[in-house]
């Protein structure tokens, strides 16, 4: 008889056994569980944690879903290999069978049914107290509100799967889009009255996290069809509830030098993160094995290694160069007044978050030169086009010349490399991150609040937000000059203001999705291919995109397990 799955159960392959003695929540999957041990406190225990693991599918350990969240966008055009058209809407290769799709529908729904289970069996199980079984489903309540907020932006209409499923079904079909935002906006709703205001453990979930995923998703359905008349006010409501409550959630904006350091993952801005770390029980340090592995920190970096005097090493991350930004996104911290060298240099979050310098590591190598001298100056990305007579004098310098490559020459194998992913805590050049990946963090809230105020036509608190988040990333000296009016307030503005506060994220596409913009960013800002003295810049994404694709195609393995019951979005049958 043919087997149709269309959701399998899983849990055999999921679920954790761990305590709450762990320093960490440890989202490890063990291989001894079956679903009836979550009638058990222990196994409903596991299977909490269990559940925690698909957000490390999402983020992290796939390059299809970090490529689904920032690949053909305005911020980066196409580096060195792209997967399943996602970079540049290829119409051959961004299609129902392809791996990306397909693979983030099947891991997210299998950490949906995961969660069903934990919040059906809670329900009865003996030997836990009120308070820990209620703990229990608030934080299963928001881990299914993220699993279907992904998907429901990413694939528009889905199957709404509320109940466990522990046999094979093929009698499913796709929910309104409404139904599922009422439904994750109900869960979040549901959670807050009874999860912690503070993770028992980094990694958890809170009532913080909840707040700013009730904001984030209002804020999302108030462009939607399915917008309900309040939306933008609860967006509002619940920012800031957040924003005036830090002290009691133990929240609080970093120093921006703070947001990102290695180390600082779990620190105050954080309200959800994914747990990675340096042991190879918890997490994969097996450079050619991806599964569990955190590789984020891999996509951004150039091809230092293939330049004069560099060798590839660890400060500057294992260079895969996935992601070449756009003028777009390099520009966007350009601030008024600025010129060759002063370009970037009121933002600080440019001089932070980028490097555009490499030094010396091997004289000679690659053609460079012998009379190099280790951490001198190897290869440089200005920002900005030369001079002849600049130029000249870089290739007269002594005892060795650099290599500068201005933004007419970048390429996609390079171009100055975004390092709020760099870890330096590895083991060899080609080890994986043990970083744990921020999902979440209270800069975006103020953003949220600042964007609904906007539309609730109080832009004076817009502002307000807004120059909260800006005079944080002023470069010393300049907290005047990053501070923006009332009247500079536009959509575009808010999207810029992202662009430069969250790029890199994973909530790019979101965002011109969100906004009704990203067909028309993507074929304005997206740069053409193009030949260039050391390469090729650019991809086909500004031709290629169509209207449907601000969806993703359904997989047509669950088109067909359903006999047709689930069916195909537009433009890709």
């Amino acid at each position: 008889m043919k087997k149709l799955f269309l959701l399998t159960l899983g849990l055999s392959a999921m679920l954790t056994l761990t305590g709450c003695e762990k320093d960490i929540l440890d989202e490890q999957p063990e291989s001894v569980l079956v679903p009836s041990f979550l009638s058990t406190p222990q196994g409903l225990e596991a299977g909490l944690t269990g559940s925690y693991a698909g957000l490390r599918t999402y983020y992290g350990s796939s390059e299809e879903t970090i490529f689904m969240c920032v690949a053909g966008t305005d911020e980066f055009t196409t580096g060195i290999f792209s997967p399943s058209g996602l970079d540049d809407y290829a119409t051959g290769l961004l299609i129902p069978t392809a791996a990306a799709p397909t693979n983030v529908w099947g891991n997210l729904y299998r950490y949906v049914n995961n969660v069903n289970g934990v919040i059906q069996y809670a329900a009865s199980v003996q030997g836990l107290s009120t308070a820990r079984i209620e703990q229990i489903k608030a934080e299963a309540k928001v881990l299914r509100a993220q699993y279907y907020f992904l998907l429901v932006q990413t694939y528009g209409d889905v199957p709404l799967m509320l109940k466990f499923v522990d046999a094979p079904t093929k009698d499913v079909v796709r929910a309104p889009q409404a139904e599922v935002y009422q439904a994750i906006i109900q869960d979040l709703t549901d959670a807050l009255g009874a999860i912690a205001d503070k993770p028992a453990q980094p990694g958890r979930v809170t009532r913080a996290t909840a707040l700013h995923l009730l904001a984030k998703v209002h804020l999302t359905r108030a462009t939607h069809p399915a917008k309900q008349a309040t939306d933008y006010a609860d967006a509002a409501k619940f920012a800031k509830e957040l924003i005036d409550n830090q002290t009691r959630y133990s929240v609080g904006l970093d120093a921006l030098s703070a947001v990102h350091r290695e180390g600082n993952e779990n620190g105050k801005e954080v309200l959800m993160n994914v747990q990675f770390n340096g042991d190879a029980t918890f997490t994969q340090t097996d450079p050619f094995n991806y599964t569990g592995t955190n590789l984020f920190g891999w996509m951004w970096g150039s091809r230092y290694d293939l330049l004069p005097n560099m060798v590839r090493d660890i400060p500057n991350m294992r260079p895969y160069a996935r992601f070449c930004p756009t003028e777009y996104l390099l520009n966007s911290f350009v601030m008024p007044g600025e010129s060759g060298p002063t370009l970037r240099s009121t933002d600080a979050r440019f001089g932070t978050w980028w490097t555009t310098t490499y030094f010396v590591n091997r004289p000679g190598n690659n053609g460079g030169s012998t009379a190099a001298v280790v951490g001198d100056t190897s290869v440089w990305y200005p920002g900005y086009e030369l001079s002849a007579a600049r130029l000249a004098q870089i290739a007269a310098r002594r005892p060795a010349p650099f290599r500068a490559i201005p933004p007419s020459q970048y390429t996609r194998e390079f171009y100055p490399r975004m390092k709020k992913y760099d870890c330096l805590n590895r083991s060899a050049v080609n080890s994986p991150s043990t970083r744990p990946f921020i999902v979440y963090r209270l800069a975006e809230t103020y953003l949220i609040a600042a964007e609904a105020f906007y539309y609730l036509g109080n832009t004076d608190q817009a502002r307000d937000y807004i120059n909260v988040i800006r005079e944080r990333a002023a470069a010393p000296g300049k907290a005047a000059d990053m501070r923006i009016t009332a009247a500079a307030l536009t959509p575009t503005f808010f999207l810029e203001e992202r662009t430069r506060e969250l790029t890199g994220e994973m909530v790019r596409w979101f965002d011109l999705k969100r906004t009704g913009t990203l067909v028309s960013r993507v074929r304005s800002l997206s740069p053409a291919v193009a030949s260039r003295t050391y390469g090729v810049y650019g991809s086909a994404a500004a031709a290629n995109i169509q209207d449907f694709h601000t969806l993703r195609p359904i997989p047509q393995q669950e088109v067909d397990r359903s006999s047709g019951k689930i069916t195909q979005n537009m433009g890709y049958n």
